[in-house]
């Protein structure tokens, strides 16, 4: 009888050095690097079958085949004029968004990089965005405070929310269940949402970075946890199951932290920073369980896949 193979865990980062990074999640080793020339790397998704690694940068996003030994991309879709804040990849591993501060949304197939084949425009220049579990909402944030809900069925917004006006939203979140919306904004707020079959419904807000910014939320894959991470050099820990209270602080950044991914059981959380340093911690205890070095310049993202 055939012995199944455990595959190992993805662990790609990406920052203003013009690399990507590909790591062992078991003791820290750098086993790849890939070009990312011209532009620093504002995002990083993982295809759900593990075979692109997708960065997005200045006016590109670029794709990397993670299982051949090739530096360079092998492809790339080239539609925005301004910086790809937020990017990702939907269910089939086929369509991707992106969002910029070119003040648009846009889904692609990846398959025909050529054209987009949506098109959402904002008033001002969008700073995140992030697809609902559904597959047929995408929910962005933009400069002016806005979180815009598209309905991509029928090509509409059907919801408009503007939690504090004129500060700029930073990052967005859905919970892999589908039962709430985060974000963070330049204030180092974090505000909730439940989410229902009607309206975004005011769940809590969190002074997760006082007199920061906060930079990113995440939920872990069993939506129990919630990571946000701030300019004030650290990332803090939100438990699910008390409502989503502050909880452990991750303080070991000597810089901003950009980013952070959850292993797929939410045992570990992966964070990187402008300090050159992208650090794995166990989410119980928050210790410091892996320090990854090599990066020359500031990390500003991470992606993580190790179903």
């Amino acid at each position: 009888r055939k012995q199944r193979t455990m595959q190992q865990p993805l662990l790609v980062t990406g920052g203003y050095d013009n690399t990507l990074r590909l790591w062992r999640a078991d003791n820290g080793a750098c086993v790849r690097s890939l070009q990312h020339n011209d532009s620093q790397v504002n995002c990083l998704d993982i295809s759900p079958d593990r075979s692109i690694i997708a960065a997005g940068g200045h006016l590109q996003t670029r794709f990397y085949d993670a299982r051949s030994s090739s530096t360079s991309p092998y492809s790339f879709i080239e539609g925005h004029t301004n910086n790809i804040t937020s990017m990702g990849f939907f269910k089939n591993g086929i369509n991707l968004f992106s969002v910029s501060e070119d003040h648009t949304v846009k889904v692609w197939d990846i398959r025909s990089t050529s054209e987009h084949q949506k098109e959402f425009t904002h008033e001002y220049p969008v700073t995140c965005a992030c697809l609902h579990p559904n597959q047929h909402e995408l929910i962005a944030g933009d400069q002016h405070g806005a979180i815009v809900r598209w309905n991509l069925q029928t090509n509409s917004c059907t919801e408009v929310l503007i939690p504090v006006p004129n500060v700029a939203l930073r990052s967005i979140a859905v919970s892999p269940d589908g039962k709430y919306l985060a974000i963070v904004n330049n204030q180092g707020t974090c505000f909730l949402w439940s989410i229902g079959a009607g309206d975004f419904v005011a769940h809590r807000s969190i002074d997760a970075h006082p007199h920061a910014i906060g930079l990113k939320c995440r939920f872990s894959p069993d939506s129990s946890k919630l990571i946000t991470t701030g300019s004030d050099k650290t990332a803090r820990l939100l438990d699910g199951a008390r409502g989503f209270v502050p909880g452990l602080e991750l303080p070991g950044h000597g810089a901003w932290v950009w980013d952070a991914a959850f292993s797929g059981d939410g045992a570990f959380v992966v964070t990187v920073s402008s300090d050159k340093f992208a650090r794995m911690w166990d989410t119980t205890q928050g210790h410091l369980a892996l320090e990854l070095k090599g990066h020359q310049k500031a990390i500003t993202a991470v992606a993580l896949h190790d179903a």
